[in-house]
């Protein structure tokens, strides 16, 4: 794989998708928006190229990928007029973040007369995923530029997605994770169940895996739980913002669940840079 790529977003995520293009053979060029620790292990290990600003990383990219919290710093990066200047004939924009329907297809509409195509693919399977480089992608947009930047697809996941028109996939990811969110404060509630009876939690989470009650969530979470273990993961606070992502695609449609998780997820604010598991201590 020779393609240049300039990548936006070294998080959590971000990082190791990004080491995973790396690996696969691409150039992979970054500019620094808070801490460069990331980008200067990468540049160190792999040879990610860190430039000044991000239209000059963006200059000689025949993809730009973003994976960035919210509407907001999307928008404000992509929506950009230094950028899209800089953009190479035939770039394509691979906008990887759970934001809403909305602010993709603004990004879309932006870049649409500039004869530039936007591809909404955001991902699952959490930062273990993305290491592994076996995220799901449920990527949306215009047929050849799906094809363009599938070969980048299969680099970071092994289930790829093509959900039709750009902001499918944004919809199908904040609806997955309604359904995610909300067993992981039902698993919240059942682990206090069991941690007053005093059960042996080992043998619990062997017989709930081998029965109906087992879920991705409940094999990923609830050990955390049990064990303290709440740093890194998926922060609460971003999981809150997805859930509302997903609330916001139903108007009318009567949710009564997901907004009581809503509510209950903004009571525990305090542990907002936390793995979602952390939900766990608001029933303490």
């Amino acid at each position: 794989m020779t393609k240049c790529v300039a990548f936006f977003g070294l998080g959590a995520m971000g990082a190791p998708m990004a080491e995973n293009l790396l690996k696969a053979g691409c150039t992979v060029r970054t500019a620094i928006n808070r801490s460069r620790v990331t980008a200067d292990d990468l540049a160190e290990r792999y040879g990610l190229l860190i430039l000044p600003s991000v239209p000059e990383a963006a200059k000689e990219a025949d993809v730009v990928i973003t994976i960035l919290p919210s509407d907001a710093e999307v928008k404000s990066v992509l929506i950009n007029d230094a950028l899209a200047a800089s953009l190479k004939k035939n770039a394509v924009i691979l906008d990887m973040s759970s934001c809403t329907t909305e602010a993709i297809r603004e990004v879309e509409d932006w870049y649409t007369p500039k004869n530039i195509f936007v591809v909404d693919a955001p991902v699952s399977g959490g930062v273990e995923g993305a290491k592994k480089g076996t995220l799901s992608i449920y990527a949306s947009g215009e047929k050849s530029a799906l094809q363009t930047v599938r070969p980048l697809l299969e680099a970071m996941g092994n289930e790829i997605f093509d959900l039709g028109d750009c902001g499918t996939g944004k919809a199908f990811k904040n609806l997955n994770n309604l359904l995610s969110i909300i067993n992981v404060v039902v698993i919240s509630e059942m682990f206090h169940i069991a941690k007053k009876q005093d059960f042996d939690m080992d043998k619990l989470f062997d017989v709930i895996c081998a029965g109906s009650g087992a879920s991705v969530s409940f094999k990923n979470r609830f050990k955390k739980m049990v064990n303290r273990e709440f740093e890194g993961g998926f922060k609460l606070s971003l999981a809150r913002k997805d859930l509302a992502n997903a609330i916001a695609l139903g108007p009318g449609v009567p949710m009564p669940v997901a907004k009581l998780v809503h509510e209950l997820m903004t009571a525990n604010s305090v542990c907002d840079d936390l793995d979602m598991s952390a939900m766990c201590k608001l029933f303490e």
